[in-house]
């Protein structure tokens, strides 16, 4: 081999040690993110207003909430923006937030208490008539889903939550499938006409799993993981990262062996949303990276009802228009009790 050729070669390999090696901290990021955290610095306030310090997240269009210690104050839509500096938005709460930095939450609840009104239903407890089971995705845990509760208990259904953190792969695990059926066929035993799913992200991927496994008369997909090949393509579009690369992370991320180089034990074996014919709502946005146009389309094809939003980060459609989350989902409820 000449000079020029060994040089060709050594660039081509390292080339390919580049991509693997991108792939593989893609397909990391999908299986085991790291929660998105973010500070608000607040300026100053009034009993009806906030000024922040002008980022990403006090630009979002609508609620959200701050938190201190133990102190918590909800905010609102944006009320005007100065300079692209400062951002004043309303407060809902009838608290001024002191200046100075305080954390900025989407979740918006700490534990279930808050969102409803007595304990969750566990394996042993009495159900309503419709019971929710609620899923969360990879990163956030429980917390994720308690956005989407308040519905729920409004329409006098019980709730429950399926908890995936400890499993290898969380709500990607086929374990997280395993889980939901369990807590479908617990509900009808003890008495649920109706078993509602609702997933966020990767937990409504797993949920469309369960559904194809056991009846259930609606599922919700909040920010749904339809594809994960897709989920990829659409994380290194948003690290300006070649296209080529998601493809290579998707392969390491569902391939056995492979997987061990985004720190998987296993791959991720169902990387699809699973058609069950089970009537179905998904929640998304546009600005989701993560949840194709494509795929979406897909599904509507396919006779799910589609409700989109514009502005909102992946799994943050309540946030940006509470009332019209939830008046989805009430439509939704509407049409499995009139079914």
């Amino acid at each position: 081999m000449t000079a020029t050729g060994r040089t060709t070669a050594i660039g081509t390999a390292i080339g390919a040690a580049g991509t693997f090696g991108l792939g593989a901290l893609v397909a990391r990021r999908l299986l085991f993110p790291t929660p998105y955290t973010a500070t608000a610095t607040v300026r100053s306030s009034s009993s009806t207003e906030v000024e922040f310090a002008a980022t990403r997240d006090t630009r979002l269009p609508g609620t959200y909430r701050i938190t201190r210690g133990s102190t918590s104050v909800r905010v609102g839509a944006v009320i005007g923006e100065h300079e692209g500096d400062t951002v004043r938005r309303q407060l809902l709460d009838n608290l001024a937030p002191e200046a100075g930095d305080w954390t900025w939450d989407a979740l918006m609840h700490d534990v279930v208490a808050e969102v409803l009104p007595g304990p969750a239903t566990g394996p042993d407890t009495s159900v309503s008539s419709t019971h929710v089971v609620h899923v969360h995705g990879q990163s956030l845990g429980p917390r994720q889903v308690l956005r989407g509760i308040p519905v729920w208990d409004a329409l006098e259904a019980s709730s429950e939550i399926v908890d995936t953190t400890d499993l290898p792969l969380r709500s990607l695990d086929p374990g997280a499938a395993d889980r939901i059926v369990d807590r479908v066929r617990s509900a009808r035993a003890h008495g649920a006409e109706r078993v509602i799913l609702q997933g966020w992200s990767a937990g409504a991927l797993a949920c469309s799993i369960a559904a194809s496994r056991t009846p259930v008369d609606g599922l919700v997909g909040v920010a749904p993981l339809l594809d994960v090949r897709s989920a990829l393509r659409g994380a290194v579009s948003a690290f300006r990262l070649p296209r080529f690369v998601g493809s290579v992370a998707a392969r390491i991320a569902t391939t056995p062996v492979l997987s061990r180089l985004a720190g998987a034990a296993e791959p991720v074996r169902t990387a699809t949303w699973q058609a069950s014919g089970t009537p179905t709502l998904l929640l998304r946005s546009t600005a989701d990276p993560f949840v194709a146009a494509t795929d979406v389309s897909a599904a509507a094809q396919r006779g799910a009802t589609v409700v989109s939003f514009a502005t909102a980060p992946h799994t943050l459609e309540w946030n940006e228009d509470p009332e019209r989350f939830d008046g989805a989902v009430r439509t939704f409820a509407a049409t499995l009790h009139d079914a």
